[in-house]
């Protein structure tokens, strides 16, 4: 299948794939056609009196939300026009040089760009679980069952790097000295169970449950059950969020708002009919359906209000920090949209 493209290409290989595809091909072409998303000129604009804003977002079930208000069109003045991408460093230059307006993104990679000085801010926060630990042997039931097993996690510091090491320390085990720690991409990851090289991965949704579907493995763990027993109750932990620059944010608080409002109304509308948005969204995402329909079942849509998700994340923050890089401060109340 071609790459094709509706923006100007700025450099050989290096252009903004037009979604939804015209027809399926294969996941690596589809990610070798999106991995370089370079574009010009995507910021807003307005058509006809509703104001547009361009939204980055991965290729994940984070994305459906999205999808779905493209799909039913402009309310309450605001449209979208969604872009998906594969490369977050990639998304996150566009954003912040002013070539798109929104991105969906990993909360920690969001907060980890601010720390180092950068404008983004936080919008709020879609995904609260995703991830599974993944693997051949069923008696693998918890975090404490790893004492003694290998483990394969994304790359140091990562989102399931640091949440990993905060429920090993729950449950008293040392990464150093109880189990091994490696790191992979996820598609490495699952060659490396099946081949016997580690006993678990930590993998997000749809990553897991293409796994478990496809390749034999076994889904063992949850991770918002493993958070859970952390927090005493709570197994929700701040996985995607949504982020813009402060001018942007400044210029467009009513706009802001109003995407919010419409990006609960349609989490809560896709958590409740995970089927439907499967059959309405898996070509744009290059999924089986049936696939899609389990790991959004597995994904814990969720949009609180911005300042509700402000005291989350910081809570999840101050728990995550003993295992997050040395020296990182507290965020600052500028990192938060509030409207």
């Amino acid at each position: 299948m071609p790459c094709q493209s509706k923006w100007t290409t700025l450099a050989r290989g290096m252009s903004t794939p037009r979604r939804p595809w015209s027809a399926p091909g294969s996941l690596s072409t589809i990610f070798l056609c999106i991995a370089l998303l370079v574009s010009v000129s995507i910021g807003h604009s307005e058509v006809r009196g509703v104001q547009q804003v361009r939204v980055l977002v991965p290729q994940t079930t984070a994305a459906l939300p999205f999808l779905r208000i493209e799909k039913e069109g402009p309310g309450s003045g605001v449209g979208i026009d969604v872009h998906l991408f594969s490369n977050h460093a990639q998304a996150l230059a566009l954003l912040l040089r002013g070539d798109a307006d929104l991105l969906l993104s990993g909360t920690s990679q969001g907060w980890e760009n601010r720390l180092d000085g950068s404008s983004i801010v936080m919008i709020d926060t879609g995904v609260w679980g995703l991830a599974s630990l993944v693997g051949k042997d069923a008696s693998i039931r918890a975090f404490s069952d790893l004492r003694g097993r290998r483990v394969a996690l994304p790359f140091p510091g990562s989102p399931l790097d640091f949440q990993t090491r905060a429920i090993l320390a729950h449950e008293s085990l040392d990464p150093q000295r109880d189990l091994t720690i490696s790191y992979g991409p996820f598609t490495q990851s699952v060659a490396r169970l099946i081949a016997g090289q580690i006993d678990t991965a930590a993998l997000p949704e749809p990553v897991a449950t293409a796994a478990v579907r496809k390749s034999g493995l076994l889904r063992l763990i949850d991770y918002a059950a493993a958070w859970a027993a952390v927090t005493g109750g709570d197994g929700r932990s701040p996985q995607v969020s949504l982020f813009t620059t402060q001018s942007f944010a400044s210029a467009h608080r009513q706009v802001l708002a109003d995407l919010v409002a419409a990006w609960r109304e349609s989490s809560s509308a896709i958590s409740r009919g995970p089927s439907d948005a499967a059959r309405s969204f898996a070509s744009a995402l290059g999924l089986d359906a049936s696939i899609l329909e389990e790991a959004t079942r597995r994904t814990i849509l969720e949009v609180p209000t911005p300042a509700e998700n402000r005291a989350r994340v910081m809570d999840y923050y101050r728990r995550v920090a003993p295992f997050l890089a040395p020296g990182r401060q507290p965020l600052d109340e500028g990192f938060f949209f509030l409207p």
